[in-house]
């Protein structure tokens, strides 16, 4: 059974108990059906892989089976193989799903992640801070282990911070500080950590800096912002996996963005 769907959130890539690196990819379907599709090898994501796809793409594919893949209802397996990307979608498009699909932290919370593991939020961002990946130590002692055949086990480089967002969307005006694993946050900070060990900034508080020019002071100078949140596979928690925003083309030109948010 093939499936299209358009990419909203690519989450940073996991590294599983056999050293596979791993990424969850969430988006909503031409259906509109809320669609996780897990787990992707990181290699269908090399520059030269034919299934290479990125965020606000459609993309279509087969799935294994159109049950549940684990206990999150829009989980499913596909034959990551099949991939096939298809076109990029306009941010006005984009918009308008994502608008019909507006939830709160507190009404997905509540639903729990047995009835609904996905969302999307309008956030009223308020911070954006770097704080210590708590898997670091563990990771980078993986890191020197090798496998069977002596190669490196992993081979992905492994972040000493991530980023979470501290931001409110409801009318009650309830504060929420989510961490943010949207793949585009990760790889703003590694090249930002390749650029200091470079010599081309000071240190990790000019990093961290840069990353939030881009990420806060950024993306909020318009009211187009949105966070695509989903649940953790273990933990009830939710995480922000995508981070969705217009591009300067979209802003110079008001009828690819979404009338009800025109300023």
């Amino acid at each position: 059974m093939k499936e299209k769907l358009l990419v909203l959130a690519k989450a940073c890539p996991e590294i599983s108990s056999k050293y596979e690196q791993l990424v969850c990819v969430a988006g909503i379907t031409d259906k509109g059906e809320w669609r996780r599709i897990y787990p992707i090898p990181w290699k269908a994501f090399w520059a030269n892989s034919s299934t290479n796809f990125k965020k606000k793409m459609w993309i279509e594919y087969e799935l294994e089976s159109d049950e549940p893949s684990d206990h999150r209802p829009e989980s499913r397996k596909i034959k990551f193989d099949t991939i096939k990307p298809l076109k990029e979608a306009s941010f006005k498009e984009i918009e308008d799903i994502l608008q019909a699909h507006l939830t709160s932290i507190e009404d997905i919370e509540h639903k729990t992640p047995k009835i609904a593991s996905l969302g999307v939020i309008k956030p009223a961002i308020i911070d954006f801070a770097p704080v210590s990946n708590e898997h670091y130590e563990k990771l980078m002692k993986k890191k020197e282990q090798r496998t069977v055949f002596g190669e490196i086990a992993v081979k992905l480089e492994i972040p000493k911070y991530k980023y979470q967002y501290k931001f409110k969307d409801d009318a009650e005006g309830r504060k929420h500080e989510i961490l943010c694993e949207d793949w585009e946050v990760a790889e703003l900070y590694r090249h930002c950590e390749e650029y200091r060990k470079a010599g081309k900034y000071k240190d990790e508080n000019e990093v961290h800096s840069k990353v939030r020019d881009k990420m806060l002071k950024g993306i909020t100078a318009n009211n187009h912002v949105y966070f695509i949140v989903g649940s953790h596979y273990r933990f009830s928690t939710y995480m922000i996996i995508g981070v969705i925003y217009p591009r300067k083309a979209d802003i110079k030109k008001p009828n690819l963005l979404h009338p009800a948010n025109n300023k």
